[in-house]
């Protein structure tokens, strides 16, 4: 598949899915969801689909990452202490806000596998520029726990057990430091 990026017809098409998606994960499980429902919900061909995707789960891949560069993009030097707290904090925020979609995209038995691993991945990035003299494992292990931790807060119902996303932050950092060794 030929890297159609930068090309402003492409990019238009890629936004216009992964947005239609967003807006379908609102209120269907994601094996509800056809290349033929989002293609129409997208107002786009299913052969300009997989011009650019070769299947769902890479659509809901492309919004997370999208999503992901917003996030960082409007925040202001995220690169310090404070800033990768900022950065964090921005995400669980969000997450909270569409919190059904989220639950339908990295939530437990979602269809959408290489979300999660996405989602992980990010995170495991996020720790080792915080922590670069951390092994790859140590990182990864953390990582996946961090998402564990964020897709049950994903899932916990409403009530005064469940943190806000500022208490999550708090508590996602201080375990974090000492699974990497007290270096958060």
């Amino acid at each position: 598949m030929p890297d159609t990026r930068h090309d402003p017809r492409a990019e238009r098409s890629r936004a216009q899915l992964t947005d239609a998606l967003r807006v379908l994960l609102r209120d269907r499980d994601p094996r509800e969801i056809s290349v033929s429902a989002l293609c129409t919900e997208a107002g786009v061909s299913r052969p300009t689909f997989y011009q650019h995707f070769g299947d769902l789960d890479e659509v809901a891949v492309a919004g997370i990452e999208d999503r992901f560069r917003r996030i960082r993009a409007e925040l202001p030097d995220c690169d310090g202490p404070e800033g990768s707290y900022r950065l964090l904090l921005a995400w669980l925020e969000e997450l909270d806000a569409e919190r059904a979609t989220w639950q339908r995209t990295i939530g437990s038995g979602t269809a959408f596998s290489a979300s999660r691993d996405a989602v992980e991945s990010w995170l495991a990035t996020q720790l080792a520029r915080r922590v670069p003299g951390a092994s790859a494992p140590v990182v990864r292990y953390a990582a996946a726990g961090f998402l564990g931790a964020v897709r049950a807060w994903l899932l916990q119902e409403d009530g005064p057990e469940r943190p806000s996303a500022a208490e999550l932050a708090e508590s996602l950092v201080a375990v974090s430091a000492r699974v990497l060794g007290g270096r958060s």
